[in-house]
């Protein structure tokens, strides 16, 4: 049974006659924020596809006509090249062309011959080709839900299916004559692939669509849950063409660790099977739930530069969403995305690749968790705007953890030594792909001058490189649930570290990097109390930005550890839950937390980040305090 996600119903409406309908599988509504371009040849063209399934129940029809709307008149030739066939890319079996007269209306295609469904076709696929002129975006979709297996779209020489684009339907129909009333559920599955603990209140929930053209009045639901079915029957319902119906799932029990398998199908349709198409009444997922008290982080990387004029700006606004964030977040900056300057490292660099053109970056910039919100933008990196950061939050907390992290660090500070040992324990089977951990080393109250924001700028959470000795991090290979894999590594921490994005190659004749910069000038103070290293795990692709995702990461100051919660198995861990809301207190002008916890910040009013160990002026601040993968956040007035 093939998993298909569908947001509306196929449309299919009467049309010119009692026993004549229009198929196709987008909404009607017709909207130009909808139109697109696939890859980077003049080449494009789109097809739906009507599964063997229908077509036998079809058998005998007429095709007489379909019809198109495109985002765009201005093809070569002002034409669109129609057709239908059994495989995209073969020889069509019927084909004809189509004059635009104009954009985003529906244009019609009358065969010469209709076309007689003989029941035989493993597919059937309706569509259209065009050259078009330089950037016009000629093809168009609803917004809807993807359908997989049902849209495609002509991409640099082929054909390739549009599921997973986040694209939509299509916005094709094609005139069947003959067909009387029938009912057709399509699976419309919510997305179990998400975060999901022990012991959390949830609510799994389905629905279907009625993609037929006649009501459905009553339906029943095999629900199966590790094997173990149950049938829920649902009736005195009047379910129209067209609409949707959800329902909720029984018998997930949200009490235990590990992964269940998940099936539901739709059957018994109005007291019958008459469906023209089973291949599409069922779906299948898996929900994994992790320890109850399983800690996640999310990282959240900034891009700024000392010439940027709005980056100070850029900063506020996206301390003030870390504030305000539930989430527990751990931030780095790399000085990118605007020009080179004296704090920028090497990683800092590589990390352009995340921009939607690394050759034309932009800062202030951020990205989240490395992974794009498709209702934002398709690459990770966007502009700093609070509305937008929340969204990358909150995009990033749903997807899955995998691992859990136990960081732990040794220093000693005569000989400026620095031993990390990383253990990763994953809890599930995770992506295929090549899946990388790496360790930053990150500074706070760095100063340094900042456009419009003074000589002595506070700069923090900055870069200084990767323990690792690697920019993109090391490969893990033979990840298995449950079992530990660990890394560890000793350094020498200097007294200050270089910029290692400038190399002494980049020198011009006055000894000057970028013929600004002294090499004295790109090496700051390595000042340990300040310091602290941020490990993350992740997926990366370093042929596609848009397939990297950090699955979960943990902070620790040098000289401290941190063992994510979750890491252990449950049965060792002891009261996981008796830890209340940390017990925040301000005396004598500083900031006490009572008890263990993990991470504290304080900020002042204007979203500056402050030293959390510092005496504070008089005034308002704000503590965020992390502990055993809670967060608590108070307001702190200091007198």
């Amino acid at each position: 049974m093939k998993k298909l996600i569908l947001g509306v119903a196929m449309s299919l409406l009467l049309a010119g006659g009692a026993h004549a309908t229009s198929i196709g599988y987008a909404k009607s509504t017709i909207n130009r924020i909808y139109t697109f371009k696939l890859g980077d040849t003049t080449q494009q063209g789109q097809a739906i596809r009507l599964s063997k399934a229908k077509l036998q129940a079809m058998k005998g029809k007429t095709i007489d006509f379909a019809e198109f709307v495109t985002g765009s008149k201005n093809t070569t030739d002002g034409n669109i090249h129609t057709f239908i066939t059994t495989s995209l890319g073969g020889t069509p079996l019927v084909e004809g062309s189509v004059k635009l007269e104009k954009a985003l209306t529906w244009c019609k295609w009358t065969l010469d011959q209709p076309y007689t469904i003989t029941g035989e076709e493993e597919n059937l696929y309706i569509g259209y080709t065009a050259d078009i002129k330089t950037s016009y975006k000629l093809l168009i979709a609803d917004g809807s839900y993807d359908i997989e297996g049902y849209n495609f779209a002509y991409q640099d020489g082929k054909w390739v299916d549009t599921y997973g684009m986040n694209k939509g339907s299509a916005q094709i129909r094609v005139n069947v004559e003959g067909v009387a009333d029938y009912p057709d559920v399509i699976m419309a599955s919510n997305s179990f692939d998400s975060y999901f603990k022990v012991g959390g209140s949830y609510d799994f929930s389905t629905r279907f669509i009625n993609a037929g053209t006649t009501a459905i009045t009553s339906f029943d639901a095999q629900v199966s849950v590790n094997d173990k079915t149950v049938t829920q029957h649902f009736g005195n319902l009047n379910i129209k063409a067209k609409d949707n119906y959800s329902f909720k799932i029984t018998g997930v029990d949200a009490t235990e660790e590990g992964e269940k398998a998940l099936k539901v199908t739709i059957n018994n349709i109005n007291g019958t099977d008459a469906d023209t198409d089973l291949s599409d009444n069922s779906f299948t997922d898996h929900i994994f739930f992790y320890p109850r008290n399983m800690e996640r982080s999310i990282l959240v990387e900034g891009f700024t530069g000392q010439d940027c004029p709005n980056c100070p700006n850029g900063h506020l606004v996206l301390n003030s969403a870390i504030e305000s964030s539930d989430e527990s977040l751990v931030e780095v900056t790399h000085h990118a995305g605007y020009f080179p300057d004296m704090f920028t490292m090497a990683e800092d660099d590589a990390c352009r690749f995340y921009y939607s053109n690394p050759a034309s970056t932009f800062a202030p910039a951020v990205m989240v968790n490395r992974n794009p919100d498709p209702t934002l933008q398709s690459t990770p990196v966007i502009n700093t705007g609070y509305n937008d950061i929340m969204q990358l939050i909150y995009h990033a907390a749903q997807s899955k953890p995998y691992v859990s992290l136990k960081l732990e660090t040794q220093l000693d500070e005569a000989k400026r030594e620095l031993t990390v040992k990383l253990g990763i324990k994953p809890h599930t089977t995770l992506p295929a792909g090549d899946i990388l951990f790496n360790i930053y080393l990150v500074q706070d109250s760095l100063k340094a001058a900042q456009s419009n924001g003074g000589t002595n700028y506070i700069h923090n959470r900055v870069c200084r490189g990767a323990v690792t000795g690697n920019t993109w991090g090391i490969l893990l290979e033979g990840l298995e649930a449950g079992k530990e894999k660990t890394w560890e590594k000793t350094i020498t921490i200097p007294d200050s570290i270089h910029a290692s994005y400038w190399t002494d190659d980049m020198l011009d004749d006055n000894g000057l990097y970028s013929g600004k910069y002294k090499k004295s000038q790109t090496n700051f103070p390595a000042v340990l109390k300040n310091m602290s290293v941020v490990a993350y795990v992740g997926q990366y692709d370093n042929q596609d930005n848009t397939k990297n995702v950090i699955f979960n990461c943990t902070e620790v100051k040098l000289g401290a550890s941190h063992t994510q919660g979750g890491y252990a198995s449950t049965a060792a861990i002891q009261n996981v839950e008796a830890s209340a809301d940390a017990d925040i207190r301000v005396a004598n002008g500083r900031v006490k937390v009572a008890g263990d916890y993990d991470h504290v910040y304080v900020y002042n009013l204007t979203g500056r980040q402050v030293d959390a160990n510092a005496q504070l002026a008089k005034g308002v601040y704000i503590v965020k305090v992390t502990a055993s993968g809670k967060q608590t956040t108070k307001k702190i007035f200091v007198r």
